[in-house]
């Protein structure tokens, strides 16, 4: 026996109304369609799905509700797979160029990339790391889409959406005689080895820092890895300077390490998403982007920064930031 999904429909509709002419107003269409897909599953079946009443419409037979029943699964799988397909086809595909200061990344871009894949799975995105203003050059050049960039800086053709500010802290050896100290100033640690994250960029942002107190840091060893920083002050060999932290607890082969926040008065700095504001975003970037402003809204990057940091304000000064 073959049925039809369109006979089907209209056999629910009339049993629904309890009616024939009823179905067809409903639906639209001549009572004689009504009447034809009715007749032609009866005499397939070789039994009755309704008793004619005269002047009082259709009444359902035994035999009707079974089918009845039956056949509304049928049609409530059908619209269960029409709306998946519709959703598919409606499902965001596509590629986004994305960029991130190389320090910072590890620590921001997957809660970024997780949050995209979980809701948009057709969406990859190609992730490069650089130098703040080699993000910024290859936004300005359109090599790249997108990119967690600073509020210092921007050129002219550049949009900025805010996500967190990021102010300094002090990172110590966690035996060091500061270590239990709940806020410092870079006048504490100003004759202690440091250990710094030499990067153009961070370099600059480091010694701007000690110059708003008149200071020059006794600067003992230097990476350009904020890995092997860390590592370093966890050994014991000297203090640094970051703007933002891991989101777990992190595990040295010598020491530990603790952060302190500065006091209030240091310059933060703002980060946020980068793109060309003359340049058409497509249905992929603005994925990307809405992400970011629902996980910055929820306080996901929040977990990035030491808590109390976030007094400190004068954020959209001409700084960059450590990670």
């Amino acid at each position: 026996m073959r049925y039809t999904l369109k006979q089907l429909t209209y056999i629910d509709v009339a049993a629904r109304h309890k009616s024939i002419t009823g179905a067809a107003k409903a639906l639209n269409i001549s009572a004689s369609s009504i009447s034809s897909a009715i007749d032609a599953i009866e005499i397939q079946t070789n039994k009755k799905l309704f008793t004619r009443l005269p002047s009082k419409g259709i009444s359902v037979t035994q035999f009707g509700h079974v089918f009845l029943s039956n056949s509304r699964q049928l049609l409530k799988a059908h619209l269960t797979f029409e709306e998946a397909v519709d959703e598919q086809a409606k499902a965001i595909k596509g590629a986004v160029r994305m960029g991130c200061f190389t320090p910072a990344a590890p620590i921001i871009l997957p809660l970024i990339t997780k949050s995209v894949a979980d809701n948009h799975p057709g969406i990859s995105i190609h992730l490069t790391e650089g130098d703040i203003a080699q993000n910024m050059r290859h936004v300005v050049d359109s090599k790249i889409d997108l990119a967690i960039g600073v509020s210092a800086n921007l050129a002219m053709n550049i949009d900025f959406v805010p996500l967190f500010v990021a102010p300094p802290h002090i990172v110590l050896p966690h035996d060091h005689p500061l270590a239990d100290r709940s806020i410092l100033s870079l006048k504490d640690v100003c004759n202690e080895p440091m250990v710094l994250l030499d990067l153009d960029e961070t370099r600059d942002y480091m010694f701007g820092l000690f110059n708003q107190d008149d200071l020059t840091p006794r600067v003992a060893y230097s990476s350009q890895s904020s890995e092997m920083v860390r590592s370093m002050v966890a050994a014991g060999l000297g203090y640094s300077i970051f703007n933002l932290r891991s989101l777990q607890k992190q595990q040295y082969t010598v020491g530990d390490l603790v952060r302190i926040p500065l006091t209030p008065g240091y310059r933060a700095v703002e980060y946020g998403i980068i793109h060309r504001n003359d340049a058409h975003l497509s249905k992929v970037d603005n994925v990307v982007i809405n992400t970011c402003i629902r996980l910055r809204d929820s306080g996901a990057f929040n977990r990035a920064v030491l808590p109390e940091g976030r007094v400190i304000a004068d954020c959209r000064k001409n700084v960059l930031i450590t990670a």
